[in-house]
C-alpha cells in the first residue's frame, strides 16, 4: 500500500469470499496490528449496492443512501493507518461511480486490489449464482448471450465485470497504474491469496487464515437443475423477486449446500467450446494488463487457462450443442436425499421453525439468517442503537422543515 486504504474490488468468483471471511474472522486481530477491516458484516455489500444505486435482491430496491455514507464516515474517523475495504459489487462501478467511491473513500490515498482467475473457470459458477438468484435460463443458452452478445443484455452484464483488462484500465485511470495491484488466484496453492494480502495490509504470517464456508461451495448439475425447476414454477405463480430470493437463495440453495456431495453425483461442466472461447480473451486480457504497468502479484498468462491461443478462437457452435452437459430436470429422477435438502432449505427460509425445532401455527416466527449468527451481540446493539438514532434525526430534520 502507498497510502492510508485499499479497496478490494473484486471481481465476483475470484476468491472474494475466502478474503472476506478470513478478515471478517481475524476483524480484532487485524485491529491490533494497525489495520482496520471496515464495515461489521463479512464485506460492505449493502454499502457498495447503496453508492452504486443497485436492486438489492433482498429489498427489491437500492438500499439506502446511509449505507455509503456511514462506510464513508467510518473511513475518514479511523485512527488506525490501514484501512481494507472488500466487496466484489464495486466491480459493476462505471467510470463515473468509480471515481466518485475513491474521491469520497480518500482519493489520493486510495489503494486498489483486484483478485483475477481465468474466466474459463468462472463461467459455470457465475451461471449457478443467477440460478440461485432467479434465473430460469438453462447454462447453454447463457453462455451463447455471453460470447454470442458480448455488448447487450446479459453478455454485457457479464462482462461489465470479467473483461479484467478492462477492469483493470477503468480503475487504474483513477488511481494510477502504481497504486493499483492484480492478486492472481492460485488453483494449486490457496494459501497463496491470504500470504498476497498479508503483505499488501502489513500483516504478520498466519493472520488471515481460511474458513469453512459451505454456503460458497459449487452445486452439483442435478441440485442446479432443480433450483432452476423452482425459479420457473415461481415465475408461473407470479411470487415477486424479493420472497423468492428469500425461499430459493437464502432458503432452498444454502440449505443444499450443507450438505456432503455423493463421489458419484455430476458436477457442472463447462462445454470446450465456452472453455476456448474464454481463454482466448482471457490472453488478450493478460496481454492488455500486462501493457498497463499495473503491480502484478502471481502470472498473468495464467488468465489464458490451458488452450493454446490457436484453438481458443475456434467458431461457436449453435445453440443446443452444449446442452447434453446439462442435468435435463424433465428427464432426470432427482434423488431422495436432494429433493428432502430442498424442502428443509425452503422450511427453514420460510420463519415456521423456532431455534428449538418448534413450531406454531400461524404465527411468524423467524429463524435467525445464516450471516447474522456472525454478528458479535455488542456490534449488533451498536448497529440497532445507530439506527434507532438514524430515524429519530431524520425525523427531526423532516419535522424542521414543516
Amino acid at each position: 500500500m502507498t497510502g492510508k486504504v485499499l479497496i478490494h474490488i473484486g471481481p465476483p468468483k475470484t476468491g472474494t469470499s475466502a478474503i472476506q471471511g478470513a478478515c471478517h474472522a481475524a476483524r480484532h486481530e487485524m485491529l491490533a496490528q494497525g489495520v482496520r477491516y471496515a464495515g461489521r458484516t463479512q464485506q460492505v455489500g449493502r454499502a457498495a449496492y447503496s453508492v452504486l444505486g443497485r436492486v438489492h435482491p433482498t429489498l427489491g430496491a437500492a438500499p439506502s443512501r446511509h449505507h455509503w455514507r456511514r462506510l464513508v464516515s467510518e473511513v475518514r474517523r479511523a485512527k488506525e493507518p490501514r484501512i481494507f475495504i472488500s466487496s466484489e459489487f464495486f466491480a459493476s462501478a462505471n467510470d463515473a461511480q468509480a471515481e466518485l467511491i475513491v474521491q469520497e473513500l480518500g482519493g489520493d490515498q486510495v489503494d486498489v486490489v483486484l483478485t483475477l482467475r481465468p474466466v474459463s473457470r468462472i463461467l459455470a459458477s457465475r451461471w449457478q449464482q443467477n440460478v440461485q438468484e432467479g434465473a430460469r435460463y438453462s447454462f447453454d443458452q447463457w453462455l451463447h448471450w455471453v460470447f454470442d452478445q458480448p455488448e447487450e443484455g446479459k453478455g454485457a452484464v457479464f462482462w461489465s465485470r470479467q473483461r479484467h483488462d478492462l477492469l483493470t484500465a477503468r480503475w487504474a485511470r483513477i488511481v494510477g497504474p502504481e497504486r493499483l495491484t492484480i492478486v492472481m488466484a492460485d488453483e494449486q496453492n490457496r494459501s497463496s491469496l491470504f500470504e498476497a494480502f498479508e503483505a499488501l495490509l502489513g500483516l504478520a504470517s498466519g493472520t488471515l487464515k481460511p474458513q469453512v464456508d459451505t454456503a460458497n461451495r459449487s452445486m452439483t448439475a442435478e441440485e442446479i437443475e432443480l433450483i432452476r425447476s423452482l425459479n420457473e414454477r415461481f415465475f408461473e405463480e407470479k411470487i415477486k423477486r424479493p420472497l423468492l430470493y428469500k425461499m430459493i437463495t437464502r432458503g432452498t440453495a444454502l440449505y443444499m449446500k450443507g450438505r456432503t456431495i455423493g463421489a458419484n453425483e455430476p458436477k457442472q461442466q463447462t462445454p470446450n467450446w465456452a472453455v476456448n472461447r474464454a481463454d482466448a480473451i482471457g490472453w488478450k486480457s493478460a496481454a492488455a494488463i500486462r501493457a498497463l504497468g499495473v503491480n502484478v502479484v502471481g502470472n498473468l498468462d495464467v488468465l489464458g487457462g490451458t488452450t493454446p491461443y490457436e484453438e481458443a478462437i475456434a467458431p461457436i457452435p449453435p445453440l443446443g450443442y452444449a446442452a447434453a452437459s446439462a442435468v435435463d430436470p424433465t428427464s432426470h429422477h432427482v434423488s431422495k436425499e436432494v429433493a428432502t435438502h430442498a424442502v428443509m432449505g425452503m422450511l427453514f427460509a420460510s420463519g415456521a421453525v423456532r431455534d428449538d425445532g418448534t413450531g406454531q401455527s400461524g404465527v411468524d416466527v423467524r429463524v435467525e439468517p445464516q450471516g447474522l449468527r456472525r454478528v458479535h451481540t455488542l456490534d449488533l446493539l451498536r448497529i440497532v442503537a445507530q439506527r434507532i438514532f438514524w430515524s429519530l434525526t431524520s425525523r427531526l430534520r423532516k419535522a424542521t422543515r414543516r
